[in-house]
């Protein structure tokens, strides 16, 4: 069974390798076959990886794009290291992403990273700002 999309006009979707930008109507696919895909709200830009946890999200999220590689995994654990030793009250929540990374679920490791940033800006978010 297809996977139907339906973008908002001018909202984004990644499929594959590929970033897709919508013009000005709402437009609805179908997507047959197995590759990787991420709505606009999953995204996230290189250029705003300006966090630990940012840093630790966007390379969950290059792994789940490329289906894993043992560069991006050491990556992620010298992020991961970096952001233990700056937040540790952020370790229960960097244990459930490293845990879908071990299954290879890359996309859980995206949903449980998500999570991350929420406690990121939850805990230190005035000082993010700042």
């Amino acid at each position: 069974m297809p996977l139907k999309i339906e973008l908002k006009p001018h909202e984004s979707i990644i499929i594959g390798e590929s970033l897709i930008t919508n013009d000005g109507e709402r437009t609805r696919f179908y997507i047959e076959g197995n590759v990787p895909i991420l709505r606009e709200k999953f995204i996230l830009r290189e250029k705003d990886a300006n966090t630990p946890s940012r840093r630790v999200y966007f390379v969950v999220q290059q792994m789940y794009l490329s289906r894993g590689s043992k560069e991006l995994q050491d990556l992620y654990l010298s992020y991961v290291r970096d952001l233990q030793n700056a937040a540790p009250s952020l370790i229960p929540y960097i244990a459930p992403v490293t845990e879908h990374i071990i299954n290879a679920d890359y996309y859980g490791a995206i949903k449980a990273a998500s999570i991350l940033l929420d406690k990121e800006d939850e805990f230190f978010g005035a000082a993010l700002k700042a």
